[in-house]
């Protein structure tokens, strides 16, 4: 006797799904060991205390955001005075990534698509290795 019938004569297919229930078994419980590690080496470590950075007062804070509006200005020259008044602290020429970071500190409304209007409109004007510097029509 050959092929299915020889396995159907020899407990075949009860065998497999049982073979097949203890893999998937051994499996589960080895997955359930391992996301246990983590837990088991932080009986053994000690746990490093978290080092608190001194904060800013809460007035430095409340003081930038009274010079951002929720929303920016339609016109560009508005909106670029409001961006180059809390950017003004990087300087007269600054990189592209400061202005960036400053940007998301204070909360500026699209940060990316403002930078690039700005590039375009020529008030934001690059000087050189990565840096800028504004050029307004107010200065």
């Amino acid at each position: 006797m050959y092929g299915l019938a020889a396995i159907q004569q020899a407990n075949g297919w009860a065998m497999a799904g049982a073979g097949a229930c203890i893999v998937l078994s051994g499996l589960a419980v080895l997955s359930f060991l391992i996301s246990m590690l983590p837990r088991l080496s932080s009986l053994f470590e000690k746990r490093p205390t978290p080092e608190t950075s001194p904060q800013a007062p809460p007035f430095e804070k409340s003081r930038q955001k009274e010079i951002v509006p929720e929303t920016l200005p339609d016109s560009q020259d508005a909106a670029a005075a409001i961006w180059a008044a809390t950017t003004k602290d990087l300087g007269a020429e600054f990189a592209l990534v400061d202005l960036h970071k400053k940007a998301k500190e204070v909360d500026l409304p699209h940060p990316h698509l403002s930078i690039n209007r700005f590039r375009d409109a020529g008030m934001l004007v690059a000087k050189g290795d990565g840096i800028f510097s504004w050029h307004l029509d107010s200065e």
